[in-house]
């Protein structure tokens, strides 16, 4: 057996190889063959060590998978539908949307997109967060109206979530065939009844879209010189994503992380060409500005430092046992997340540092939890291949605190877990769920990693191969007796 071992941060270029199974070899005739054979398997070592990294064939998702989840996606999708058609102005109100199309409207006018509310007077409320190039990337939207501009964000959301549904079965090694083109808009129905999906749906927000980016830029070998680029594009929409940055850097992607960078810095001149003023307001404080999106306690601020201001204040000492907390999070976040992609365990990894990136951020919106998303199609993927009582039950427990709008058809009458009542000290636990599921899921990934420190090649039971792992089998040399 000769193996070239991506493990340890070795680059695929620079592999270890050992020759397992050698003989010995009696005479001068076997000597002679000895020698010829060792030659040919050195010949065939020194082929594979200047061999570029070989990606694993895809697995194929069963069809029975197909049915079940196609079957369950026809269900929710009619479900949903259903909500909409009762309630077409509250499950599609569009109201963020709507607040990007004023910002699109100012850039095509001349109008700063920073120096006043976009709607109303007051500070904090309707300010536009995102970047100059975000709102570049806006204006469109301004020439779009009416119900049309309902249908666009409805179903170009649909079409984002859709697209994610695929990237994410790439991540996970399944094979770009007929049945992953079929499971990614049943995936997608079936996602339509997770809490922060429903909520960007309604608010027409651009969550979806930056999932979207970073899980293809993910899914692409690290071999591609344009792997990188979506991330950086997404950070330079919001600055969030550039979490995956520092993911990169500590999986040792560095060309990568470089790359992210640079598409992050285009972003920045392109904003700065188009919008100069609100570019220079915008990177000279204005994205630090907390007081642009609001007072940290709020109830919907279902952020770290939410939690925190809600529980002991908003004060000095609460900013410091936020800054240390996120810290301390955000380093345990990347060292599981290291060995999670390590061991081929890579949309496991994406989607903790997804969750990770939404609990520090100083503000988060149950809308920006689009990355339990990610998380509920890895978990399914676990829990069908394991078929164990762990995996099942796990996938349950992230379903009831991600849901939403399924309550009803229990006689739960509640939208979500945050609409539960605030009872102490059950308050702290369900109107944080979030925040409280991720920690969860550290200790949950620090024991898999613990019993299952190396991924298999069972296609059926266990993870993909370890990234940049490469095994090559040679005919076993025959030795004298």
């Amino acid at each position: 057996m000769i193996a070239r071992s991506g493990l340890g941060g070795r680059p695929p270029d620079s592999p270890r190889l050992a020759i397992l199974g050698c003989g010995h070899y009696g005479g001068s005739g076997n000597r002679e063959a000895g020698i010829r054979e060792v030659s040919m398997a050195v010949s065939t070592v020194e082929q594979v060590a200047g061999t570029k990294q070989v990606p694993p064939q895809g697995r194929t998702i069963p069809s029975a998978v197909v049915w079940g989840v196609s079957l369950l996606g026809a269900l929710a999708g009619w479900y949903y539908l259903g909500q909409v058609l009762a309630g077409p102005r509250a499950m599609l109100h569009m109201v963020d949307l709507g607040v990007y199309q004023i910002a699109a409207d100012r850039v095509a006018h001349g109008v700063s997109v920073y120096d006043t509310p976009l709607r109303g007077s007051t500070r904090g409320v309707w300010e536009f967060v995102y970047t100059p190039f975000a709102a570049v990337l806006f204006v469109p939207l301004a020439a779009i109206h009416g119900t049309a501009f309902t249908w666009v964000g409805a179903l170009g959301n649909f079409a984002l979530l859709t697209g994610s549904a695929w990237a994410a079965l790439s991540v996970l090694g399944y094979r770009r065939d007929r049945r992953t083109l079929v499971l990614g808009p049943a995936i997608a129905a079936l996602l339509l009844v997770c809490e922060p999906v429903r909520e960007t749906m309604a608010f027409g927000q651009v969550n979806l879209l930056l999932l979207l980016l970073v899980l293809i830029d993910m899914a692409l070998p690290d071999s591609s010189r344009f792997k990188g680029v979506l991330t950086g594009i997404a950070a330079g929409i919001k600055l969030t994503p550039v979490f995956f940055v520092l993911y990169l850097l500590v999986t040792r992607r560095f060309r990568a992380a470089r790359t992210a960078i640079g598409a992050l810095v285009v972003t920045m001149v392109m904003g700065l060409a188009v919008l100069p003023k609100d570019s220079l307001t915008f990177w000279s404080g204005a994205f630090a500005d907390p007081a642009r999106v609001g007072v940290p306690e709020n109830p919907q601020n279902e952020s770290l430092r939410g939690m925190i201001a809600r529980s002991v204040g908003s004060g000095a000492v609460s900013q410091l046992l936020w800054l240390a907390a996120a810290a301390a999070i955000t380093a345990v976040c990347l060292l599981l997340a290291r060995r999670l992609s390590a061991t081929g365990r890579e949309l496991p990894a994406v989607a903790l540092c997804g969750l990770t990136s939404t609990v520090v951020s100083p503000y988060s919106w149950v809308h920006h939890w689009v990355w339990l998303a990610a998380l509920l199609i890895c978990l399914a993927d676990l829990a069908i291949r394991r078929r164990s009582v762990v995996t099942v039950a796990g996938l349950l427990l992230a379903f009831l605190v991600a849901s939403g709008g399924v309550f009803d058809l229990v006689g739960l009458h509640y939208g979500s877990v945050f609409d539960f009542p605030n009872r102490a000290p059950w308050s702290l636990v369900d109107h944080n769920a979030y925040i409280w599921l991720t920690l969860a899921l550290f200790a949950a990934a620090a024991v898999w990693l613990y019993r299952f420190p190396l991924s298999r090649t069972n296609d059926q039971f266990d993870a993909p191969v370890p990234r940049n792992t490469v095994p090559v089998r040679l005919e076993k040399t025959p030795s004298a007796q």
